[in-house]
């Protein structure tokens, strides 16, 4: 296998498997496809993903590891702080030629959203 350098993250062994054997677990695909939508806390994927609370906890650190998700930190009305997660995973595509597989990780920018943050704890402690 080579990688793919510029645009798309060129993949490593290591990081192929470890990409593909966790886009193999429904739970992990279900986080995705949630936190693709809008941020979401674990609470929030438990009410919408059939699974512990657990097992989405695993996932999530998994697929945080691999930078396919991005965490940040909300604070809620009581000034308690949360954790929310957004999909980074953008695209993956393997490509087979002459030479071997080329696998390619795109990834979506992490936003600094700080802003947007302070935005809805404003609008939060604003009330409906």
């Amino acid at each position: 296998m080579r990688e793919e350098n510029g645009g798309p993250d060129g993949v490593g062994d290591d990081e192929l498997g470890a990409v593909v054997g966790v886009l193999d677990d429904p739970h992990a695909r279900a986080i995705l496809a949630e936190t693709a939508r809008s941020a979401r806390s674990v609470d929030t994927l438990a009410e919408r993903i059939d699974g512990s609370r657990s097992t989405l906890y695993r996932r999530v650190q998994r697929l945080v590891d691999l930078d396919l998700l991005a965490e940040s930190q909300e604070i809620d009305p009581d000034g308690h702080h949360f954790s929310t997660y957004r999909a980074r995973l953008d695209r993956v595509t393997v490509d087979l030629d002459d030479d071997g597989f080329t696998v390619a990780v795109e990834r979506a920018p992490v936003e600094d959203d700080a802003v947007d943050r302070l935005n809805r704890l404003f609008e939060r402690l604003n009330g409906p």
